[in-house]
């Protein structure tokens, strides 16, 4: 009997999002469209806060087409993508590669060892530890490569130990990856919710006073993909989001109300690991 054929992480973030905009009324889900559709460039790439396209913000502009089925967006996005944007460092020429994964499927990809120069470039603007979780999303897309990224992960993940004051985010990813990867992952998830807040959401660091929509976001995606049973912290996490929604975006969570793509993507991936599926 043959293993089931693995789903690739990008495509469970955008069935969390899917679930997420099932729940929503009509209303809601109407007003979540108008906004993405609002977000898309004439060039057919998705805009940043400046309004201009922009590859990184293209690629949450095309999970949230995927996971609302907006079919004529991805077709433009096709025409933005396939012109090979330019890119100003290794997280966008990452994020452009998981977008092409997508929408190029037959399309050659670029090798594990090529993926990770790119990492360690010197134009990068975002912290390493987010680099290498673009970097895992790709290969993990990426059949040919997963092989030896997957074996490379399973050395060296035992070995990791999680450093004083490490963000949410970073603790969410090791999480899912030991789970995924099949090694011990309970410690982690008691971990994570250390970063709970109560009546609250998660927040970035365990000092920080507040919560926020990404940490919320990957916090809650991370735990209920390994299965833990979120219903004690699913009202406090409930009431955080719905507190951030906006005219059809979800907020940052940090008082800032301007309304983007990225931050849409962490409010309805959070509503959507709230999901019993």
């Amino acid at each position: 009997m043959s293993k089931p054929k693995k789903i690739a992480i990008y495509k469970k973030l955008v069935r969390r999002l899917s679930l997420g905009f099932e729940t929503l009324t009509p209303e809601i889900q109407h007003e979540i469209i108008v906004f993405i559709k609002s977000q898309q460039h004439s060039s057919g790439g998705f805009c940043d806060r400046a309004g201009n396209p922009d590859p990184y913000y293209s690629l949450f502009g095309c999970w949230l087409s995927l996971a609302t089925k907006q079919n004529t967006e991805i077709e433009q996005l096709k025409t933005y993508i396939s012109k090979q944007p330019a890119t100003s460092s290794a997280v966008e020429e990452l994020a452009i590669n998981l977008v092409k994964t997508e929408l190029f499927p037959k399309q050659k990809n670029e090798s594990m060892f090529s993926l990770l120069r790119k990492v360690f470039s010197g134009h990068n603007f975002m912290d390493i530890s987010y680099r290498f979780f673009l970097l895992a999303l790709t290969i993990d897309a990426t059949t040919k490569s997963r092989f030896l990224f997957n074996l490379m992960a399973r050395v060296w993940l035992p070995f990791y130990k999680v450093k004083e004051n490490s963000p949410c985010s970073l603790v969410a990813a090791l999480c899912f990856a030991r789970f995924d990867l099949g090694l011990g992952y309970n410690n982690y998830q008691k971990l994570l919710l250390d970063f709970h807040q109560e009546k609250a959401g998660f927040r970035a660091f365990e000092t920080t006073p507040f919560s926020d929509t990404l940490s919320t976001g990957v916090a809650l995606f991370s735990l209920a993909e390994t299965n833990y049973d979120l219903r004690l912290i699913t009202p406090d996490c409930l009431a955080f989001i719905q507190m951030n929604y906006l005219s059809g975006a979800f907020l940052s969570g940090d008082g800032d109300e301007t309304r983007d793509l990225e931050y849409t993507f962490y409010g309805m991936l959070a509503l959507g690991s709230l999901v019993k599926d």
